[in-house]
Formats: structure tokens, C-alpha cells, sequence
């Protein structure tokens, strides 16, 4: 059964009935005692649910009294965040000219006071009935901190590169090349099809894409692809995702003879290497649709396919069968004590080392459980700790060493975490996660909980969630991009998350779906259960929404949703623009169609979501309208678009703006010029914007700007924001931290005084791939803090001057 998380839940409401909003909301609609006796009752309660929630694992009665509360205490969060939309929606009637006794009439007078009244006093009936059984329980009360959260900071030292278990498979490593680089005889198999067969954990896929990455594998085939295949077998997502390896398009929009023609002239003729990977299909039929698409290469090409499956490796196999074995003692041993051990501390603590063959033992040879609980055991030193985990009632379950280790790491985790990991499970398989994304989705859920540092704000500490789960490998196949960083979950955390999370089948209390087929949902699951979703707060399609009637089936499933917070469409979908009725989703923080190739305008009632945070566009918008600035609450906007102007009065209103990205606006030459509204800006990055020619002036007046990038802008030449006639701005870059110029072929210079704007902060400046930049300006040498100098494959880097010159490549570091 699912935790509760209740504590966690009433600490947030707790929250919200001390905000400005709530607080407001007090005085102008007269409800002070309904809300006092509200706040009273949750805090009688908060008082004994960490201790209810230490014992509710040994006591089913427990279990059950935290889940009926936490239902409650969702209705009471639904309750609160109403007032918070109301009291949103009063600020932007002042800000769009309506006097104060209009809105004073509205908020006294509407019946929507009645009505949030009348579900306070209900939700107070309730708790008062749910509280008056914890005394049954003798669970006992605990100091209440209802303000900041601390967090400790774990240490991250080590990279992130993911641990890849592949310590004892070299012999395996070698024998699966030798046979992917042995020429092509007549009579062999065409593709010839490798199936690599083991227990989940074992490593099939690092051992795999190992074998892909290496040289002498690369140079022997003309095209390298993979997809992961996963449970489900259907013959246009795998189609799809080898294509995407192949050449980066997503062809959404193709229906599967498109696709097959396509897949065919890109193999045509060409010697390829495929990585079929996590493959559970035991249909033969399926496969035998696939396999003469593949037989359009050139003789020579080849598939490895990874499963678990015998059958699988019997249906697809063409040479005898690679069965990966159990990882040898030594070999784990090894494995575990690079994962626990920080570099040379493994001498200075022999208790420990004895304890941690114990442990490995427990994990029964296999690599991800050997891993996992290394990495749980990182840097720590007490000896209680470890041998907690070697006596974990867990290792006793059924298994074979990989679900108890993995129910092992996330029993240690901190509380924010664990509902952090849960969420995840709401993405399919093999979704690839970015961070910047992923901590929105957790903010718009009330998943992260705020600092007691005053300086770091909700994105910074989601961020350090995102880090925090990599070290402890809940998530893997972590890769830095510019400002961002992707990643991945393995299938076994995702079937865990899952599991956990129970959201296998559809009730009153179903939170969050993920909609793996679209047409399905619309027609058989919606219908049958209409009267289950209003409590729903994430949508995630995870297909492409299309039909005849998507647009209308998609309206029809909006109305059911009440209380949503996320929408996420992950594929294409077919209609032009959301349905007007996405204006009634008051509660939506989160919206993301950023594949969205054919939405070509946003309705105007999207504009009425004052409670939106965060904004991912698609590719096919025409047009972000002025009218963006109503959104108040924005604070990730992630711009697509087909302007060559984007207006003022627009972007540049909206004050709580934190992240901007402005990305493939092929059209667009400038700017806003109001950047000076953006009073809360702390990332701007551009990318890919061909006809960009210049920059704003007032970009001078971002003063709390902290990350800067500006790449791929064929036109752009930095040198614009100083040639302007008439100068009246200075720059007042007070807290940049992180400068990257890249792919600037039309910048000749740097702009000095630009530059002079940040000398007393800049920690890390990249310059990378502008060749005609021929040298540096003079305010470079009074970076204070500058710890960071990279001058990749530009002009100044091959000068050799006063910097250090090799391959091309310049890399200063000064350490302060």
C-alpha cells in the first residue's frame, strides 16, 4: 500500500493558511473564524503524525487512518488553492482598470464566499471526525515546524556519471564485439539479430550501449540507432523511436505506411547497428512485421535485443543467445565498495568493509542491488547505519535481491523524496526527464518544500532533489546539456514507483493518469469511469491525441478535471489550438505541448490561468499574444514561436519570471524591449534563433539575472548592444553567475561594456564555437570570481598568446 504522506501534506496547508493570499482572503470575505478553527484542527493533528507515520508500516489500523486523512486533507489543499485563485484573479481585475468598489462588491456579494464557507466547515466536520480516532492509536505528539525546511545537503563530490555495473563483464564485452565486427558471409543471417538474455538488474543495457560506444563497433557500421522497445509491443511506437535515433525526428503525424516508407529509405542500402532494447513481446507476429523492414539495410547489419524473456531471444534470435550471468563475489564486492567508499577511506574503516560483504551477500550477485545499496551507504561512516541496512526486515520478501534492495533505498529516503521518486511513475518507460522540467512538474504538485536558506529559492532546492536522487541511482544515464541536464529511470525503479504508488487501477482517490493510448481513454476508460475523476491533478499523454473528433474527446476529458495542476501532451496531436474550455482549469500550474507541431494559436481563455507557473509551447505556434502578461503567476516560460517581433506589454510584464527560454524561433529578429519588468529573471536563454539580429537594450537592467546564453544565432553579433546612438542604460548585472556564447559566426568582438556589467560576479564564461571573436577585451582580467574560462574551437583559442593553447581548446581556471 501507498504511503500517506500526510505529515508532509498538513505542513503544506499549514503553509498556505499563513500565505498573503490566504491571509487577504481573511479580511475581505469575512471568514476568520472558519478559517482559525480550520488551522486549529490541522495543527492538533500535525502534532501526532510523525509518529503516526514511524508506525503505520507495522500497523495496518495506522495505515489506513493516514490515508482516509490524507483524502481530507487533499479536499482542505483544493479548498485553499480555490482561494488563492480568487484572491489571484482580484489582482488582475485591479491591474486591468476596474475600481476598488467593483471588486469589493464582487468579492462580498458573490455566492462563491457561501460556497467555500459551506466546504471549509464540511472539511472541519471531517478531520474533526478522523482526529477523534487517532486517540485510539496512543501515538504521541511531536514539536510542530511548520515554517522553512532544511534540508542537509548531501554530498556531491562524485560525478554523476552513472555507475554502470559493467566491473566483471569484460569477457562478455569482448565476445559480443567480435561478433559484431566479424565481416558478413554468404548464408549469414540478414540482419543478423543478437539477443542478449538475463534477470532484470543484471546489466543488459550498460553492457549493450557499451558495446554500441565502442570505437571499433562505431567506425564498422555507416548508422548506430537504439530504441527502447518496453512492455508494450506496438509496431509504429518502435517504428518511431528508430527513426528518431536515426535522424531526430519525432513523425508524430505519420501513419504507419508513411512510416514504414520512411524507415526503409533510411536504411536503404546502408550497414546499420540497432540496440532493441528491454524487449517483452513473446508475439512472433509482431515481430515478423518488423523484421523485413529491417531487411532493407546493407548484408553486414546487425541488432543486439536485450530482454529478459527466453521466448523473446527464441522468436528474434538468428545466432545462439548471449545469457549474461550473475555477477562473481569478487566482482560485486569490488563494485560495492567503489560505490560506498570515498577515494582512499576504504582502509581507515575495516568494521565497515565487514559489514559491507554481509550486505552484498544479501544482494544475491546482482549488479543494480549491489550498486543501489552502495551508493545508499556513500560517505557514511557510523556503524549503526550500516548494519541497519544489513538487518532490514526487507532483505526477508521475496525476491532475488533486487526488489529488496530497491524497497531498501527507498525506505531510507527522506519523506520529499519518496513523493518526489512516485511521482515519476506517472511517465512511461524510458521517458527521458530534464531538469528544469521535472522540478516545474514537482513545484506545480507541492512536492518540494522550501529552504530555511532565504537565498535559494523552490527551483534550486528541486534541483538539488534531482541531484540527490541521482546519487543515490533512482535515477541513471545522467547527461549535462548547455543549462540543463537529461536523465533516466531504470525499468525496475519504474516498476517499484509504481508499484508504491498503486496507480494501477482508476478510483475515487486516483490522483494522477498517464494515458498510454488516447483513443482508448476517450472512448472505453472516460466513459466508464466519469464519476472517478474529479479529484485528478496530472494528466500525462503519453501518445498522440488523434481522430476525427480528438478535439472534442480532448474537451470532453478537460471538463471531468477540475482540480488539475499538470497537463502534459508528449506527442503530436492533431488539433490547432486547445479547446476554450482549458480557461476553467483554474488550478492548472503546469502545462507542456511542446511537440506539438499543428497548435498554431492558443485560445483566449488560456489567458484566465492566473495560477499558471510554468508555460512549455509548441512548435507549430504562430503567435504568443500580449495578452501573456495576465499569466502573473508565471515563472518558467519556454518560448516557440513564429514572430519576428515579440511585442512589448507581453513577456516583459510579468514579474515573477524566473526561467526564459526563447528556442528554434526561426523568424524571430527582436526582442521585447521591456526586459526591465522582468524583476525576477534568473535564467535567459536563447537558442537557435537564425534571424536574430540584435538584443535589447534594456537586457542592461536584469539585475538579478544569474545564468546567460545565447547559442546557435547565425545572425546575432553581441557587438549591436553597444552600438547604439544614444546610451542611456548601464549594465547592472549584479548576480550573473554563468556567461555561454556559442555558435556566433557573425560576432567579431565581445562587447566590453556589457561585460563590465558582471566583473564582480561571473564564475564560469564559455565561449565556444565562434570563430571570427579574434580577441578578448581587456575587462576579462578583473573577473573577480571568474573560477571558469573555456574558449572552445573560436579564433582567440587558437592565438597564442598569453593563454594556454591545446587542441583548440583554451581552458583558464582561477581559483579565488
Amino acid at each position: 500500500m501507498a504511503e500517506a504522506f500526510a505529515a508532509d501534506i498538513a505542513k503544506s496547508l499549514l503553509g498556505k493558511l499563513g500565505s498573503f493570499a490566504v491571509q487577504e482572503f481573511r479580511l475581505a470575505w469575512g471568514l476568520e473564524d472558519d478559517l482559525a478553527r480550520l488551522e486549529e484542527r490541522l495543527k492538533a493533528i500535525n502534532a501526532v503524525l510523525s509518529d503516526a507515520e514511524k508506525q503505520q508500516s507495522k500497523n495496518d489500523r495506522i495505515r489506513l487512518w493516514l490515508h482516509m486523512l490524507r483524502e481530507v486533507l487533499y479536499d482542505a489543499e483544493d479548498v485553499l488553492d480555490e482561494i488563492e485563485c480568487e484572491t489571484l484573479r482580484r489582482e488582475v481585475v485591479k491591474t486591468t482598470g476596474s475600481t476598488s468598489r467593483k471588486v469589493l462588491h464582487f468579492f462580498t456579494r458573490s455566492p462563491f464566499r457561501l460556497i467555500i464557507g459551506h466546504k471549509i466547515k464540511k472539511i472541519i466536520e471531517r478531520l474533526a471526525e478522523i482526529s477523534s480516532l487517532k486517540s485510539d492509536f496512543n501515538l504521541s505528539e511531536q514539536a510542530i515546524d511548520c515554517s522553512h525546511v532544511s534540508h542537509e545537503e548531501t554530498e556531491m563530490n562524485r560525478s554523476f556519471e552513472s555507475f554502470s555495473g559493467l566491473i566483471g563483464r569484460d569477457e562478455d564485452k569482448e565476445r559480443i564485439i567480435n561478433l559484431l565486427i566479424a565481416p558478413f558471409k554468404v548464408g549469414d543471417a540478414h540482419p543478423l539479430v543478437l539477443p542478449i538474455v538475463g534477470m532484470g538488474g543484471l546489466g543488459k543495457t550498460s553492457l549493450a550501449k557499451s558495446v554500441c560506444d565502442d570505437e571499433n563497433v562505431k567506425s564498422h557500421f555507416k548508422l548506430n540507432m537504439e530504441a527502447c522497445v518496453s512492455d508494450e509491443f506496438s509496431l509504429k511506437h518502435v517504428i518511431r523511436k528508430i527513426i528518431k535515433s536515426a535522424t531526430g525526428e519525432r513523425c508524430a503525424d505519420l501513419d504507419e505506411g508513411e512510416l514504414n516508407k520512411k524507415l526503409e529509405e533510411i536504411l536503404n542500402g546502408r550497414k546499420y547497428l540497432l540496440l532493441l532494447d528491454d524487449v517483452w513481446n513473446e508475439d512472433a507476429q509482431k515481430w515478423l512485421l518488423l523484421k523485413p523492414l529491417l531487411s532493407k539495410g546493407a548484408d553486414g547489419s546487425k541488432i543486439i535485443v536485450t530482454t529478459r524473456s527466453q521466448r523473446v531471444a527464441e522468436i528474434m534470435g538468428t545466432v545462439t543467445t548471449h545469457n549474461l550471468s550473475l555477477l562473481g563475489q569478487e566482482d560485486c564486492l569490488l563494485l560495492f565498495y567503489k560505490c560506498a567508499f570515498k577515494e582512499g577511506k576504504m582502509e581507515l574503516n575495516p568494521n565497515l568493509v565487514g559489514i559491507g560483504k554481509e550486505i552484498v551477500a544479501k544482494c544475491k550477485q546482482v549488479p543494480l542491488a549491489v550498486i543501489n545499496m552502495g551508493t545508499q551507504l556513500y560517505g557514511k561512516t557510523d556503524e549503526k547505519e550500516w548494519k541497519s541496512v544489513r538487518d532490514s526486515e526487507k532483505w526477508e520478501e521475496e525476491g532475488d535481491g533486487i526488489l529488496p534492495a530497491l524497497k531498501i533505498s527507498y525506505q531510507r529516503l527522506p519523506t520529499h523524496l519518496k513523493r518526489c521518486f512516485l511521482y515519476c511513475s506517472v511517465f512511461p518507460k524510458d521517458y527521458p526527464f530534464i531538469d528544469l522540467l521535472l522540478v516545474q512538474v514537482w513545484m506545480a504538485h507541492g512536492l518540494i518544500l522550501q529552504s530555511s536558506n532565504p537565498n535559494e529559492n523552490l527551483e534550486d532546492v528541486g534541483l538539488r532533489y534531482v541531484r540527490e536522487l541521482i546519487s543515490r541511482c533512482f535515477f541513471q544515464d545522467y547527461e549535462v546539456m548547455w543549462f540543463a541536464a537529461t536523465f533516466k529511470m531504470h525499468d525496475l525503479m519504474h516498476d517499484l514507483a509504481s508499484s508504491l504508488a498503486q496507480n494501477h487501477h482508476i478510483s475515487k482517490t486516483t490522483r494522477h493518469l498517464s494515458v498510454l493510448d488516447s483513443d482508448s481513454f476517450f472512448h472505453k476508460t472516460l466513459p466508464k469511469y466519469s464519476n472517478e475523476f474529479h479529484h485528478v491533478r496530472s494528466i500525462v499523454f503519453a501518445d498522440s491525441i488523434v481522430g476525427p473528433t480528438c478535439k472534442t474527446d480532448f474537451e470532453k476529458s478537460l471538463s471531468e478535471f477540475k482540480h488539475l495542476r499538470s497537463l502534459e501532451l508528449l506527442e503530436d496531436s492533431e488539433f490547432e489550438a486547445f479547446p476554450e474550455g482549458i480557461g476553467a482549469l483554474k488550478h492548472l500550474r503546469y502545462l507542456h505541448f511542446h511537440w506539438s507541431t499543428k497548435m498554431k494559436r492558443l485560445p483566449k481563455s488560456i489567458f484566465k490561468l492566473q495560477n499558471l507557473q510554468a508555460l512549455v509551447l509548441g512548435f507549430g505556434l504562430e503567435v504568443l499574444p500580449k495578452d501573456v502578461r495576465y499569466m502573473i503567476s508565471l515563472r518558467f516560460l519556454y518560448v516557440i514561436t513564429k514572430q519576428k517581433r515579440l511585442p512589448e506589454g507581453g513577456i516583459g510584464c510579468l514579474e515573477c519570471l524566473q526561467t526564459l527560454i526563447i528556442f528554434e524561433c526561426e523568424n524571430l529578429e527582436n526582442l521585447f524591449e521591456d526586459m526591465q519588468g522582468l524583476k525576477s529573471l534568473r535564467k535567459l536563454i536563447i537558442i537557435s534563433c537564425g534571424s536574430l539580429i540584435s538584443l535589447p537594450r534594456s537586457i542592461k537592467c536584469l539585475t538579478t539575472l544569474e545564468e546567460f546564453g545565447i547559442i546557435d544565432c547565425e545572425k546575432l553579433d553581441l557587438m549591436t548592444i553597444e552600438k547604439e546612438k544614444e546610451e542611456k542604460i548601464q549594465p547592472l548585472f549584479l548576480s550573473l553567475c554563468i556567461v555561454i556564447f556559442a555558435m556566433l559566426p557573425a560576432t567579431l568582438a565581445l562587447p566590453e561594456q556589457f561585460l563590465q556589467g558582471f566583473t564582480e560576479s561571473l564564475q564560469t564564461f564559455i565561449i565556444k564555437d565562434c570563430p571570427n571573436i579574434r580577441e578578448m577585451p581587456d575587462c576579462i582580467g578583473h573577473l573577480e570570481k571568474l573560477q571558469n574560462l573555456e574558449i572552445i574551437d573560436s579564433e582567440v583559442g587558437r592565438r597564442r598568446s598569453k593563454l594556454l593553447v591545446s587542441n583548440n581548446t583554451t581552458i583558464i581556471k582561477k581559483i579565488t
